[in-house]
């Protein structure tokens, strides 16, 4: 500690503060909230106080600033003690009560507070000189706050007020003086450092000139020990020496010695590491990447673009890491010399976020990969490295994802919409409905996606052919809507005049409906009507079949992977049977 705080001497004001902040430094968090209150508006018994995430007190603080005490002599200050214990208890009944005093308390005046309990049941306890010093070092921010008027005295003495750090400009002053000393230090070696946002310091070294690795030679060694349970990490670490650390791997203490420095004075010595984090620097980042798949005969198959999202580089090659456009990464191990160990190339899928039209490049260009012979990579348009494939593992699309997404970027192209491939995946209702609005775009009328029936309000009026169809025959019954939405994988799609039709309808509860009806209590009545024996509801807009003069087709949705329609035959049969009476009736 810079200097020690008298808490008998410093008043009660400063007493109150410097306490204050101790116990909200020492007991926020981890659930609670800890509040000082001003007792000018009437606190209710609480100086300081600790709440659950229920808004109960948990425990409160009382503050009494008697540096001399108060022993059975002073009775004015038990009676302030009692009175304030008393106030807490009526108001909140804490769990906890705390009274905080300057000095230590003596026998008597710790005996006196703990009787105040009675039989309640609580904790009631005393903080004094002891535990307030033991606070102050768990928190030594609070006592340099404290005393920083007194070191501002102290350091202009020696025409240094900077020192003490009491204002934002004093830091670039003291670091310039910090560099200044480290120049004398060494002329062709500086130390890069700083504190990041969580308290953590950091610092490495930086070459003033070119020639400083030959003009003034420096060495760090450290020896790695792996066991049996590390074969993982080493690999990956002996991977990182050879062909660059493209992805960030820590080392733990447990397996490391001391870090041995070498090479000059100022920069000898041996420093025990927790452990040590190898972090790639994304080198290159953001530079045009393509990958060509060839056959045999460097004919092209596909070719698909990306950015370098790294390059890193050891002393046996390097590690190309490249975001592909439709959610890849690949890491490509690409040797120096042909003579070494073949390269190698890892991908890793992640299509959430990527668009639609982009993950079907992708899906294409990867079952490409399964037919070609070769890749080449090419950088900012110039061969970088060639790739010969020896199989492995393929990576043709699953039908089904492929045609869901040639789903997407048909009614992209008809509707001028965008879908973006959501993280979460897609459902059979996503697959069916973008099956359903591409037949729909093709001219057909399709079956409605989950729906089982629709319904209809009786305005109170009929005739005998509604009664009819209520009580037996069925209906033929047709919605339009001006305009139908429905969203897609989070993108809304809009269609205008779409038509909903039931080619065969029987209503439920419908002998019910049609003799309120004739009872004159037909108004307002909700009638379910569901197809006759299973069949679909259609849905389709009769712009899009572009003949006026004959019926819209029917078709299933043809997604592949998903069974069709169960009604989807009847339907077709029954407008087939309709079809034909309507052709034997004569003109």
């Amino acid at each position: 500690m810079a200097e020690e705080v008298q808490f008998e001497q410093m008043g009660q004001l400063e007493f109150d503060r410097v306490v204050e902040a101790l116990l909200t430094a020492e007991h926020r968090g981890h659930g609670f909230r800890v509040q000082a209150l001003d007792g000018r508006g009437g606190d209710g018994g609480i100086d300081v106080g600790m709440w659950d995430m229920d808004d109960n007190v948990v425990r409160i603080f009382q503050l009494k600033y008697f540096p001399d005490g108060f022993s059975g002599m002073r009775g004015g200050r038990r009676a302030q003690v009692k009175s304030s214990f008393e106030t807490a208890w009526t108001n909140h009944q804490p769990p906890h009560w705390t009274l905080v005093i300057p000095g230590n308390p003596t026998r008597e005046e710790q005996d006196y507070v703990l009787r105040l309990r009675g039989d309640r049941k609580m904790h009631v306890d005393i903080i004094g000189r002891a535990e307030l010093d033991i606070l102050l070092g768990k928190h030594p921010h609070l006592l340099d706050r404290f005393t920083t008027d007194r070191t501002l005295q102290y350091l202009g003495a020696i025409n240094r007020p900077e020192e003490a750090l009491a204002r934002g400009r004093d830091i670039p002053l003291v670091l310039d003086r910090m560099q200044d000393r480290l120049q004398v230090q060494s002329e062709n070696w500086a130390w890069a450092f700083g504190t990041d946002g969580l308290g953590n310091h950091y610092q490495h070294l930086v070459a003033r000139h070119p020639g400083a690795q030959l003009a003034e030679p420096l060495m760090t060694k450290m020896t790695a020990t792996f066991t049996e349970d590390d074969e993982d990490l080493r690999r990956r670490f002996t991977e990182a020496m050879r062909f660059g650390v493209a992805e960030a791997i820590v080392l733990p203490g447990r397996i490391l010695s001391p870090i041995e420095n070498s090479g000059a004075p100022w920069f000898e010595g041996h420093e025990e590491v927790d452990e040590v984090h190898l972090l790639p620097e994304d080198a290159d980042a953001g530079r045009a990447v393509t990958l060509i798949a060839e056959d045999e005969n460097e004919r092209r198959l596909g070719t698909i673009d990306g950015t370098v999202k790294r390059i890193a580089r050891g002393i046996d090659g390097v590690q190309l890491v490249v975001d592909v456009i439709g959610g890849l990464t690949a890491r490509w191990v690409i040797p120096r010399s042909v003579e070494s160990p073949p390269q190698y190339v890892t991908f890793e899928t992640s299509n959430g976020g990527a668009p639609a039209r982009d993950v079907r490049l992708l899906t294409k260009f990867m079952a490409r990969i399964d037919d070609a012979h070769r890749v080449v990579i090419k950088l900012d348009g110039k061969d970088f490295a060639g790739f010969t494939l020896t199989g492995g593992d393929r990576h043709a699309p699953d039908p089904a994802f492929m045609a869901f997404l040639d789903d997407l970027v048909t009614i992209e192209n008809a509707l001028d919409v965008r879908f973006v491939y959501p993280a979460d995946g897609v459902s059979v209702t996503d697959r069916l409905w973008a099956a359903t609005l591409r037949q729909m775009l093709n001219g057909y009328a399709v079956p409605m996606p989950h729906v089982d029936g629709y319904n209809i309000t009786l305005s109170g009026k009929y005739d005998n052919t509604l009664l009819e169809q209520l009580r037996g025959d069925g209906m033929s019954l047709v919605s339009v809507r001006k305009q139908f939405e429905i969203t897609l994988i989070g993108t809304e799609i809009y269609l205008e005049d779409v038509f909903i039709h039931q080619q065969y309808g029987i209503a439920e509860g419908g002998a019910d409906h049609a003799d309120a009806l004739e009872a004159g209590k037909g108004q307002g009545r909700v009638v379910h009507v569901v197809g006759h024996d299973g069949l679909p509801w259609v849905i389709y807009q009769p712009s899009r079949h572009g003949d006026d003069d004959s019926p819209v087709p029917v078709a299933g949705w043809k997604a592949a992977g998903l069974p069709e329609h169960s009604g989807l035959e009847r339907l077709i049969e029954l407008r087939a049977d309709l079809a034909g009476v309507e052709d034997s009736t004569p003109a």
